[in-house]
């Protein structure tokens, strides 16, 4: 079976020195489908969902190696409204369970506090499935909309301390707050 340590190799191996953003993001989303694939041994403090949010715990903080690596459990239910990574790459891979990802187009922004969106697509994962986010094209929500449990493993190209989220204020018109973001043994913005 396969260990966050195996990963972890995995990840230094590909990704230390820092390859540029393509590249970093194209291997990443090789490493993180094998994984996906294959029974991953997690320990059990990742796979404890949170309450009332989806939970989010630290696996790696970003170091001389300069990424960073999360695993988010998903209960039924939960999810994220729309968001950015902070203008970091982002892969994510499903590891357990399903969910449901909306990406967003940004067509508009009328002022400083509000943004419109156009939905671009709308796919159903489950284990096994990999997904890239490169800026500027990074805006999505995650959603499980399932009866199981979900986990994904998301690898940055830096730690993501904040990001960009968007509340629905209106007829397609989205409210921007920035917000700071933490692990799962501190609250995390809903």
């Amino acid at each position: 079976m396969l260990t966050l340590d195996h990963l972890m190799e995995d990840l230094r191996a590909a990704l230390h020195p820092a390859p540029p953003c393509q590249d970093a993001c194209q291997k990443t989303c090789e490493i993180l489908k094998h994984y996906s694939n294959h029974p991953i041994q997690l320990p059990e403090r990742l796979r404890q969902p949170g309450s009332p949010c989806y939970a989010r715990h630290l696996i790696h903080r970003q170091d001389e190696d300069g990424f960073c690596v999360v695993a988010m459990v998903w209960a039924p239910g939960q999810g994220t409204p729309v968001h950015d990574h902070g203008g970091t790459w982002c892969v994510e891979g499903c590891v357990e369970g399903h969910l449901a990802i909306t990406s967003y187009r940004l067509t508009d922004q009328p002022d400083p506090q509000h943004v419109r969106f156009e939905q671009e697509e709308y796919v159903e994962v489950g284990k096994g499935s990999v997904g890239c986010l490169i800026p500027p094209f990074e805006h999505h929500k995650i959603h499980n909309p399932f009866s199981e449990l979900a986990i994904t493993i998301h690898v940055y190209g830096q730690e993501l301390r904040n990001c960009t989220r968007y509340l629905e204020d209106g007829r397609d018109v989205y409210r921007v707050e920035k917000v700071p973001l933490s692990y799962s043994s501190m609250p995390i913005p809903c």
